[in-house]
C-alpha cells in the first residue's frame, strides 16, 4: 500500500520488526497490519511473527479479506496478553519502524540480511518482471534492488515512478538474484520529507566523490590545466552510476579512442559492481561502442535514442548520459546534439580535436578539451580519459597505465611528457617495441571490426585480458597490417604527384580511389598518413599531403602554419554549393564534399595550399 507522507505533523503509524513482541507495543497507538484470518466474530490481524490480536466484528467499519494491509488502533493489551485492536480511520500518517527513529543507508544493508529495515532514496527504476514488480532505489551511497510482493502491485506500480522519493520498510534477503529488499511497506515522500531526503541524497554524493587527493600519473603543468574538467568530468559520470542513469560511451573507432573509451568503460563497470553488489548490473548500464565517422552523426544519435527509448520501455530505465569520446567537438556533432536535446539526454565530451565551443557547449553538461585552455592535441584522449577512468575506480585501472602511451604512440604526439608515459608503460612490462605492435595491431582490428566495440579481441591485443597472449596476438595482426600497408602504399605512390611550390613546400597529391585498393585495410586515411611519412622520410619538410576520393579529401602536414579548421570554414563560404564539412587537428583533418562539385573543391584547397607558409621554429 502507498500512502501520501505530508509531513512530520501528521500521526505516526508503527511498523513493527518481525521479532517484535506486545510488549513493545502501547496503548492508543497506531500500528501496521495484515489481516492474518477471518473468524465469525471478527478478524485476526497479524503485527510480526510473533505479535497479533482481534479486530471484533462489533467494530469493523466495512468487510476485510485475508492478506489485506490495513492500519489499526490498539485499544487494549488484557492480562492474559490477549490484545484488541480496532480499525484506524487516519486520512494522513508517517510510517516509523516500532524503535527506530531514522534509517539505514542502503551501503549499509549487508550488514542487516534477514533484519526489517527502513530506507530513504530516490526511485532510479521501476520493473514490472514476469513475478513481482521491482524497483532500484538510491540515497547517494549506493543502490538497492527492492521487491514488492502480495496484492499492492499494481496500485503501487502506477503511483511510484522513476525519480520519486520514496520511504520503504522492508526486510533484507541475500538470494539468488543477490541482495534484495523485500517490501513490507512503502510511502511516497511528502514535501517536508522529500526536502531531507535530498538533501541527505547530496551529502551521501558528496562523501562518495573523493577527487582532490589523486595525483595524476605524470606531474604535466600542460595536463594538469585540465584537472577541473577532469574531476568535473568524474564527478558527473559517478553521479549517473549512483543514481541509476545508464552511460553510453561513444568513442572514435580508432587507436586513440579505444585507449580512451577502454579504461572508462572499466571503471565505471567497476564502480557500478561495487554499488548494486552484482555484476549483471554493469551490462544493464554502461554501453561502449565505436563511431566511424570523426564526428557524431545523425545515424549514432538515431541508433542510441532508440536503444534507449526501448529499454527505458522494457526494463523501466532512465534515459542515459551519453559520453563522447576523441569527437564531438565541433559543428558537424550539433544536429545530433539538437535532437537529442529535446529528449534532455545530458552529453558529456571528452576531445581533444580543435573545438567549436560556441556552437556546441550549448548542449553539453561538460566539454574537456586541451585547446580550452591554450594547449593543443599533443594531449590525446586517452591520456585525459586514463585519468577521469582513475578517478572512477583506482581499483580497475591499476593494469591500465600503458594506454596513455599507446594513445600518444598513435596520434603522434610530440610532448615532452611521452616520456614519462613510456616509463610508466615499462613499470607494467611493456617495451616501445610492444606499443608499436599494438598500435599496429589495433589500428587493423579496429578496421576490421568497423562498428563493434571488439570486446574481448581489444583486451587481448591491449594485453589487458584475461589471459597473457597479447604477444602472440599482436605479433600475428602487425605482420599483416605491415603486409597490407605496403601493398597499398606500393599501389598508391604510382597514383601520386609531386611538386615544389613557390613557398617551398612539397606538395603531394593522391588519388586514393585510382591507386589503393577499396574495401580493404588500411583505410584512405592511413593510406594518405603513410604516403606523408614516406615523404617526409625521404625529403624532408616542409611537406602538405592530400588524398583524394570523389567526395572526401585527407589532408596532412609537416612543417608549415596551417588551420585545417578555419581553411575548410572558408572553403564553405567560398562554395556554399560544395557541401563541405569536416575539421580534425590544425594540421592534421579531413574534408567531406558533394561529389559534382569536386573540381571546384580541389581548385580552391590547392590554392589556399600554395598560399600556406612554412612554420617558423
Amino acid at each position: 500500500m502507498v500512502n501520501m507522507e505530508k509531513g512530520d505533523s501528521s500521526e505516526v503509524v508503527y511498523k513493527l520488526r518481525q521479532n517484535s513482541g506486545f510488549e513493545e507495543l502501547e496503548v492508543g497507538k497506531y500500528y501496521h497490519a495484515r489481516v492474518d484470518r477471518l473468524v465469525k466474530y471478527g478478524m485476526f490481524v497479524r503485527l510480526s511473527r510473533r505479535t497479533s490480536g482481534l479486530v471484533h466484528e462489533s467494530i469493523c467499519d466495512r468487510e476485510y479479506r485475508e492478506g489485506e494491509e490495513l492500519v489499526v488502533q490498539l485499544s487494549e493489551i488484557k492480562e492474559n496478553g490477549d490484545l484488541s485492536f480496532s480499525p484506524g480511520k487516519l486520512n494522513e500518517y508517517r510510517t516509523q519502524i516500532l524503535g527506530e527513529g531514522g534509517g539505514i543507508d542502503i551501503d549499509q544493508l549487508g550488514r542487516h540480511i534477514g533484519k526489517t529495515v527502513r530506507i530513504k532514496g530516490f526511485v532510479s527504476q521501476v520493473k514490472q518482471t514476469m513475478g513481482p514488480i521491482t524497483y532500484n532505489v538510491t540515497d547517494g551511497t549506493g543502490v538497492i534492488r527492492c521487491v514488492e510482493l502480495g496484492q499492492a502491485n499494481e496500485k503501487s506500480s502506477n503511483d511510484v515512478n522513476v525519480g520519486s522519493g520514496i520511504q520503504i520498510i522492508g526486510t533484507m534477503r541475500d538470494g539468488k538474484y543477490g541482495r534484495q529488499l523485500e517490501i513490507d511497506h512503502m510511502e511516497m515522500a511528502g514535501v517536508e520529507v522529500l526536502e531531507r531526503i535530498t538533501g541527505k541524497y547530496e551529502e551521501n554524493i558528496d562523501r562518495k566523490i573523493n577527487l582532490n587527493e589523486l595525483e595524476f600519473l605524470v606531474n604535466w603543468p600542460a595536463l594538469l590545466k585540465l584537472r577541473k574538467g577532469v574531476e568535473s568530468s568524474a564527478e558527473i559520470l559517478i553521479r549517473s552510476v549512483l543514481s541509476g542513469r545508464p552511460i553510453i560511451i561513444r568513442h572514435h573507432a580508432d587507436v586513440d579512442g579505444i585507449c580512451a573509451g577502454l579504461p572508462i568503460e572499466k571503471s565505471l563497470k567497476g564502480l557500478v559492481t561495487k554499488i548494486y553488489g552484482d555484476e549483471k548490473s554493469q551490462h544493464n548500464l554502461v554501453k561502449r561502442l565505436a563511431s566511424r565517422a570523426p564526428y557524431y552523426d545523425m545515424e549514432d544519435a538515431v541508433h542510441d535514442l532508440n536503444s534507449a527509448l526501448s529499454s527505458r520501455d522494457r526494463h523501466g530505465q532512465m534515459l542515459p548520459l551519453l559520453l563522447l569520446i576523441d569527437n564531438g567537438s565541433t559543428e558537424e556533432d550539433t544536429p545530433a546534439y539538437e535532437y537529442l536535446n529535446s529528449y534532455d539526454i545530458p552529453i558529456l565530451v571528452v576531445d581533444h580535436h580543435y573545438p567549436n565551443a560556441d556552437e556546441v557547449d550549448p548542449y553539453l553538461v561538460e566539454h574537456v578539451n586541451p585547446y580550452l585552455v591554450g594547449e593543443d592535441y599533443r594531449i590525446t584522449t586517452g591520456m585525459i580519459c586514463a585519468e577521469i577512468a582513475r578517478m572512477i575506480d583506482p581499483d580497475s585501472m591499476v593494469k591500465f597505465s600503458h594506454l596513455p602511451a599507446i594513445s600518444g604512440m598513435a596520434d603522434r604526439s610530440s610532448a615532452n611528457a611521452m616520456a614519462e608515459y613510456y616509463l610508466l608503460a615499462q613499470e607494467l612490462g611493456f617495451e616501445e617495441t610492444d606499443l608499436y605492435r599494438i598500435c599496429e595491431a589495433l589500428d587493423y582490428a579496429t578496421y576490421v571490426l568497423k562498428h563493434n566495440n571488439g570486446e574481448g579481441i581489444i583486451e587481448d591485443i591491449l594485453g589487458v585480458g584475461k589471459e597473457n597472449r597479447f604477444k602472440k596476438v599482436t605479433e600475428l595482426l602487425s605482420k599483416l597490417a605491415k603486409r597490407n600497408m605496403k601493398r597499398q602504399v606500393e599501389t598508391s605512390l604510382r597514383h601520386t604527384h609531386s611538386e615544389q611550390l613557390e613557398t617551398g613546400i612539397q606538395f603531394n597529391r593522391i588519388e586514393i580511389e585510382r591507386g589503393a585498393y577499396r574495401y580493404t585495410y588500411p583505410a584512405p586515411g592511413k593510406t594518405t598518413s603513410s604516403i606523408h611519412d614516406y615523404f617526409v622520410e625521404k625529403n624532408g619538410t616542409p611537406m602538405i599531403t592530400v588524398g583524394y576520393g570523389p567526395d572526401f579529401a585527407i589532408l596532412r602536414s609537416d612543417g608549415v602554419d596551417l588551420d585545417i579548421p578555419q581553411m575548410i570554414e572558408e572553403i564553405k563560404d567560398e562554395i556554399p554549393e560544395a557541401g563541405v564539412s569536416g575539421g580534425g587537428h590544425l594540421v592534421v583533418g579531413s574534408m567531406k564534399f558533394i561529389p559534382g562539385e569536386d573540381i571546384a573543391v580541389r581548385e580552391v584547397l590547392e590554392r589556399k595550399m600554395a598560399e600556406t607558409p612554412i612554420k617558423v621554429k
